[in-house]
């Protein structure tokens, strides 16, 4: 095993201990070692008892790019479970404390800063209070929400800044009110203001348990320096050795998709998933799976006009912004695209654009950052949004029940930019909505989540119910877990996205638009999930994972020392996050809506899948191969028995 050097910070005394030394293989193995100690899966997510560990990969320091990931893991108040979220770059500068992960504990009344800082002499760690005056100032100010809380941080943090460069990490007020908020974190400008890059830990809810369970609303890491575990040199020739090229042509050919792809004339998950997806994207809350290819190719023609070209032409034509960035590490890929304001990537702006009927670019900027100023997780709101005004059109709420003063469109033939915008404008006023708890409905979600919410309707609202033949959890898309938890997809119009994997919102699954029998889609999806871990528990980044999957296993063997097989291992991890989700009560269940069987059953049949191609209706058949799915995994995955050893 490889030692971890832990920090715990108790911000109720304001006291840290350690560093403890822990054994791991990685982040995601440290932080879950956190959580079987304390127990977390008997404790309310968002108490005190649900200790947050942020931590980097045993990679970090060295000379890989995209090795610099952070890793938030804690119980999830979405799911119910274990989650993992990840922050791109943050760990560039976590590295310089010395430290290999942070743990916050205890609860604090006042909101709560928490610095770490590395210099000669070893880590110190203290924690600063503000008032909540002078966090509810920052978050009306300019910039608002998040940035503006940035700001508060670098102030309070003052000279101390230009000596330490801290990494600041913060939340929105939708920390304090919702349960799918996310940690923030912009990559400074020489004079520590927020530049244009953000990155974020948003999937799950991580803003939301560091504020509600332990009153802290800002993380700040720097130091002076510190030496990796490794030899810089050494590492760089055994990664030739076994990728069998130079170190950076791999990478190179490996990350095209993500800098630029000169076949497509484009770059960034932005840019190539709307060339390479076209009419397979989902959008208009998700209704796009019942249409014909003829009206989705026509509704892709609309993004592509006013939605993907302006982006285009200003991020990589010639004469265009070229304002390419990283996440605030030393990479050649430099995948963060910016566009005016803000940096695009496609998950977020599709969140806030044709999932939910916006398809003019400016106003998708407009309502990213509001979600980013928010702290919202963009992916969930997204999903939030789009059901809200799917609920509306499908008469099974009025508008001004949902908190709107008009009916948004998500007809795809009448979408146009005067629709577009007006569903902008909707949105922003729902998102607002959401985080004030302003009326019934908006503060039910924020303070329930979605699944919660909807059963809550069906129940309220039975004759409606009847009478349009659609529940209101029938037309929400998401993977239900235990009784409470419940996890949206990431936008891809694919059954691995909601099918009964023990962790979703991340990539741990078979993602693309493809179909099989259960037991073969298991495994498939099951491998991709144990590499999907390993990298993950390694700090690195997936836009590496192309050439860094091959030479993972090596790099353990032969740079860190560990004695084991680490896809074997991270298989063995696996099983162990099975167990706590089981003890958590938050294992898989079966499907409660329809549009989400819906979304497996008419990709197998726009696949054409023999056998399958009549199955959209067929509820039965489609719970039939969920439950082939579960059986397939759960002997993947093994006896969960075993899993502590």
């Amino acid at each position: 095993m490889i030692e971890y050097k832990v920090l715990r910070v108790d911000v109720s005394r304001g006291e840290a201990r350690g560093p403890e030394e822990k054994e791991a293989s990685g982040a995601i193995e440290a932080g879950l070692s956190i959580h079987e100690e304390a127990g977390s899966w008997g404790e309310p997510p968002l108490s005190a008892g649900n200790p947050v560990f942020i931590g980097m990969g045993p990679l970090a320091g060295g000379p890989f790019f995209g090795s610099h990931r952070l890793v938030f893991v804690f119980r999830s108040p979405v799911s119910m479970g274990l989650h993992v979220s990840t922050m791109g770059g943050a760990a560039y500068d976590f590295a310089r404390t010395g430290l290999d992960g942070l743990v916050v504990e205890g609860h604090s009344r006042e909101p709560a800063l928490v610095v770490v800082e590395g210099g000669e002499s070893g880590v110190e760690a203290r924690v600063e209070y503000f008032e909540w005056r002078e966090v509810e100032e920052a978050f009306r100010g300019d910039p608002p929400g998040a940035r503006g809380l940035h700001m508060l941080v670098l102030k309070r943090l003052g000279e101390s800044w230009r000596r330490y460069r801290h990494r600041i990490m913060v939340v929105g007020p939708g920390a304090l009110t919702t349960r799918f908020a996310g940690v923030f974190s912009w990559v400074s400008r020489p004079d520590g203001s927020p530049s244009e890059v953000v990155d974020s830990a948003s999937r799950g809810g991580a803003g939301s348990v560091l504020a509600q369970g332990h009153g802290v609303v800002a993380i700040a890491v720097g130091g002076v320096g510190a030496s990796p575990r490794y030899d810089r040199r050494r590492a760089l020739e055994l990664a030739e050795r076994l990728l069998g090229s130079r170190y950076y042509e791999a990478v190179r050919a490996t990350t095209t998709k993500y800098r630029f792809e000169e076949k497509l004339g484009t770059g960034g998950t932005f840019g190539v998933n709307y060339v390479h997806y076209r009419e397979l994207i989902p959008a208009l809350a998700f209704n796009t799976i019942y249409y014909s290819p003829g009206v989705r190719l026509a509704l892709h023609e609309k993004i592509m006009k006013w939605f993907w070209r302006p982006f285009n032409e200003r991020v990589f034509s010639p004469g265009g912004s070229r304002y390419w960035r990283t996440c605030g590490e030393p990479c050649s890929v430099a995948c963060k695209k910016v566009y005016g304001p803000v940096k695009l990537d496609y998950e977020p702006a599709h969140g806030m654009g044709p999932m939910i009927g916006v398809i003019t670019l400016e106003d998708t900027v407009g309502l990213v950052t509001l979600v980013d100023d928010l702290g919202l997780d963009a992916i969930e709101a997204g999903h939030t949004v789009a059901w809200i005004f799917d609920l509306v059109n499908r008469g099974l709420l009025e508008p001004g029940e949902a908190g709107l003063d008009a009916r948004p469109v998500l007809d795809p033939i009448a979408l146009n930019p005067e629709e577009s915008k007006a569903n902008a404008r909707l949105a922003r006023r729902l998102l607002e909505a959401i985080v004030e708890r302003r009326d019934p409905l908006a503060s039910r979600i924020a303070v329930e989540g979605a699944r919660r919410t909807a059963q809550l309707l069906d129940e309220e609202y039975q004759v409606r119910v009847e009478k349009t033949g659609w529940g209101f959890r029938d037309t929400l898309v998401y993977a239900a877990f235990g009784g409470e938890g419940y996890m949206t997809p990431n936008y891809y119009w694919s059954p691995g996205m909601v099918a009964p994997m023990f962790l979703l919102g991340r990539y741990w699954t078979n993602y693309s638009p493809s179909f099989t029998e259960p037991e073969e889609y298991a495994r498939h999806a099951y491998t991709r999930a144990v590499h999907e871990l390993a990298i993950d528990n390694a700090g690195l980044c997936r836009f590496h994972r192309k050439w860094a999957e091959k030479i993972l296993p090596g790099l353990y063997k032969e740079l860190l020392s560990a004695g084991y097989d680490i896809y074997e291992h991270s298989a063995k991890l696996y099983q162990r996050i099975a167990l706590y989700q089981v003890r958590a009560g938050a294992e898989p269940r079966p499907w409660e809506s329809r549009k989400t069987m819906d979304l497996v059953a008419t990709i197998a049949a726009e696949l054409r899948v023999p056998g399958w191609e009549n199955a959209v209706g067929d509820y039965e058949r489609i719970l039939e191969w969920w439950t082939r799915y579960y059986e397939a995994l759960m002997e993947l995955v093994g006896s969960l028995e075993v899993a502590t050893v």
